[in-house]
């Protein structure tokens, strides 16, 4: 293995995580960037993702505040306080001798603080739990750490931040360090190594996206603006372009496709990007349609991403779909997002579809919405958004259902409404 991993966090848990891991794994090379203090973890993420091919952070804390400031788009794991963490703190304060039957314990969850205490009968009376919370920094922890101690609420104090611990030793308070375990250490780079395989083998796929712009306002007379507004478009396709490290190609007027990895346009980070740009599109009286397929070459990539592309023409605001082999998702980032498939081979659903007489991925796409939604209650205005097909199409499909036996009628919306009442069916499938 040649794998670079980058130990991230305050000098002593990484001295720790160092030593350990040199020790379990010879043949991977480690780099250190150390940051005392949580908050600026964030400042070594550029240099050690360009540097690592994943990244150990030193505890939860440390990894949280690097992705609320920053952006990590490299495998990563954090190594968790654990029950030796917390009996290694306890050995600690007995071996020193002060009193202890009231403590305070930050960063270490409930139910391991709890099964600890009861496992290992700890003899404390009063145990003040502050688990870790993303909305707390670390000059919280030191504050409540602080007031309980010099209330007499605690006799003694036990922390996973190695700021926290540094400032109540240097101002003499009875405080004691909860550091990661070499067993801890060992596992989660474990599993840090099996998603940087993993990752490889997903990167290692074609990936084609193909971007169609459409106007809102295509009678419009002024062309003059059409063209500046679709020139701030490409700068700004560019840019996503670039992030993902792809190569744009204009293939027509407003059609373009890119050519990248699988597994950085699949990445979250990536997908967040092309829904912004979706959004700006939208507020300059554009929309885009987009397809991203996935292959193991660059023929079969194109080719499922013109699948993927049909399916986000249908959407009225424009919609992202990917495919790869006989599945798709999308509309990618909206609350709609489903995943179905584009070529069935399930016996029983082919069977279902035949009877009811309807495609079989609409059965299968119909069967994702109730799965995810929990909702199988439908007006001919919710499977036409479901299917992206029209309201008079999807009447029809309903009354397939009805008349198959895999649905019932259960009512009608609002008379009141102005229009014929739609019917509401329930599907059992």
């Amino acid at each position: 293995m040649s794998e670079t991993i980058a130990l991230i966090g305050p000098s002593d848990s990484v001295t720790v995580m160092y030593d350990s891991v040199t020790r379990f794994f010879p043949d991977l090379t480690f780099k250190t960037y150390v940051r005392e203090l949580t908050e600026e973890s964030h400042q070594v993420l550029e240099q050690s993702q360009s540097e690592c091919d994943g990244l150990l952070f030193a505890g939860i804390g440390v990894q949280e505040a690097a992705k609320a400031r920053g952006v990590v788009t490299k495998p990563h794991a954090h190594i968790e306080r654990g029950a030796y963490s917390l009996l290694r703190a306890y050995s600690g304060i007995r071996s020193s001798g002060i009193p202890h039957a009231r403590v305070s314990v930050d960063v270490i969850t409930d139910t391991v603080l709890n099964e600890v205490i009861r496992e290992y009968s700890l003899p404390f009376s009063k145990v003040y739990s502050m688990p870790f919370a993303v909305r707390f920094r670390e000059e919280e922890y030191y504050e409540r750490h602080r007031q309980l101690l010099d209330s007499g609420k605690a006799q003694a104090a036990m922390s996973g931040f190695g700021s926290v611990y540094r400032r109540l030793k240097e101002e003499g308070y009875p405080v004691f360090r909860m550091l990661p375990s070499s067993l801890q250490i060992r596992e989660t780079t474990e599993r840090l190594l099996s998603d940087i395989a993993t990752r490889d083998l997903r990167s290692a796929g074609i990936a084609i996206q193909i971007v169609r712009l459409h106007r809102n306002d295509e009678q419009s007379v002024n062309e003059y603006e059409h063209m500046k507004d679709e020139g701030r478009f490409f700068l700004e396709l560019l840019e996503y372009v670039r992030a993902i490290q792809g190569s744009l190609f204009n293939f027509g007027k407003r059609e373009y496709v890119i050519f990248a990895t699988r597994g950085v346009i699949e990445s979250h980070v990536h997908l967040d990007m092309f829904t912004r740009l979706m959004d700006w599109a939208r507020g300059n009286n554009m929309l885009i349609s987009s397809g991203i397929g996935i292959g193991s070459t660059a023929f079969e990539a194109e080719k499922t991403a013109r699948l993927a592309l049909a399916h986000g023409r249908k959407q009225p605001r424009g919609g992202v779909f990917l495919v790869h082999g006989n599945h798709i998702r999308g509309p990618l980032g909206q609350q709609g997002e489903l995943r179905y498939r584009t070529r069935i081979e399930d016996t029983t659903l082919l069977r279902m579809a035949e009877k009811i007489g309807i495609s079989p991925s609409y059965v299968d796409r119909i069967r994702a919405v109730i799965d995810k939604t929990g909702k199988s209650t439908f007006d001919s205005g919710d499977l036409a958004a479901c299917l992206g097909i029209g309201e008079r199409s999807a009447r029809r499909v309903l009354k397939k259902f009805v008349d198959s036996g895999y649905a019932t009628l259960v009512g009608k919306e609002n008379a009141h409404q102005v229009g014929r009442p739609k019917n509401l069916v329930k599907i059992a499938i």
